[in-house]
């Protein structure tokens, strides 16, 4: 029977809980699905951790540390299903959606489907999407309803189950080297879509905020990044794609007030640096309210959405529902 989906996991240096995420995701009904795990190099008893437990329940693969990157593109290399999820080691499969999902696969012929995810939290309340995807008849009304109306991240790529026929023919691959290589992808995999599809009932659970993780160790250079997408997309996709995208950047610039005095100054550069590319690539199709080259209006936005993600009330008109980072 062909295999109609395949789930890639990258893994590095996950040992304390890998295998906790592993017997969780063993839980689900995984008839006709392919498991990939992609070991990045750990330096820890990951990988071994992962082979002993499954066993030749998963291809699993080992190779030099590349970066998340290159671990999703070998993913992809090996799949076998016709559509391909990303599931990030540190988080997990919700049950009732997981189960929608696979009905959804085995019923639609769509390139993309776009699933809900909850917001999971090692201590307090987790947080359930509230919305309800509008419908959408046509390609196009569905990448407005993505860009203008969904209020949490549009970004990340495990939200987008993707027929892996689509991602090799359109060579959607994750550029090497970038901190926000979803940020990188995502644009790139809405518009190229023919079809896209909505399932409502939310599939995955995302550990936000995990010590360790990618946004917190890596502000400098993610927003470094994100600020060049910015720019490299800015004439090439719609307004409200591109008006999300300098939201994120302006998420990320609500770490200034986070970061110590060495990461306030790289950052600081890096900010005039946006202002100054905001204005002169992007500023054709998309308003800002950054009118000249002084920092203080960054300094207020960031200390807003500082205070907005702390009270999880306060400025939600204005900036929509807490985003996790």
């Amino acid at each position: 029977m062909k295999t109609k989906l395949t789930i890639i996991i990258p893994i590095y240096n996950m040992e304390r809980i890998i295998l906790q995420r592993l017997k969780n995701l063993m839980q689900h009904s995984l008839e006709d699905v392919q498991l990939v795990l992609v070991d990045d190099g750990s330096t820890d008893y990951s990988y071994r951790i992962c082979r002993n437990y499954l066993g030749n329940r998963a291809t699993i693969i080992s190779q030099n540390n590349q970066g998340l990157s290159a671990s999703r593109n070998r993913g992809i290399e090996e799949a076998t299903g016709e559509y391909i999820l990303f599931l990030d080691s540190d988080d997990i499969l919700l049950p009732i959606g997981f189960s929608a999902l696979l009905d959804a696969i085995n019923t639609n012929n769509v390139d993309v489907i776009m699933g809900k995810y909850v917001a999971m939290q090692e201590r307090g309340r987790d947080i359930w999407p509230s919305y309800t995807f509008p419908k959408a008849s046509t390609v196009d009304e569905a990448r407005k309803t993505i860009y203008s109306q969904v209020p949490d991240s549009i970004w990340n790529a495990w939200r987008y189950v993707c027929k892996r026929e689509f991602l090799l023919e359109n060579k959607l691959l994750f550029r090497p080297g970038i901190i926000c290589e979803d940020i990188e992808w995502t644009p790139k995999v809405l518009e190229r879509a023919k079809s896209i599809s909505f399932l409502e009932e939310p599939f995955y659970g995302y550990y936000y905020n995990r010590p360790g993780s990618i946004t917190k160790t890596s502000k400098v250079k993610r927003l470094f990044d994100v600020n060049n997408i910015v720019v490299e997309y800015a004439d090439k996709y719609s307004s409200q794609l591109v008006r999300r995208m300098v939201r994120e950047s302006f998420l990320c610039i609500s770490r200034y007030c986070q970061c110590n005095k060495l990461e306030r100054k790289q950052l600081r550069a890096i900010m005039e640096m946006a202002i100054e590319n905001y204005h002169y690539s992007a500023s054709k199709i998309i308003t800002l309210f950054l009118k000249s080259r002084p920092i203080v209006p960054l300094y207020l936005w960031s200390l807003s959405l500082l205070l907005a993600k702390t009270g999880r009330g306060f400025l939600k008109p204005v900036l929509g529902p807490v985003k996790s980072g």
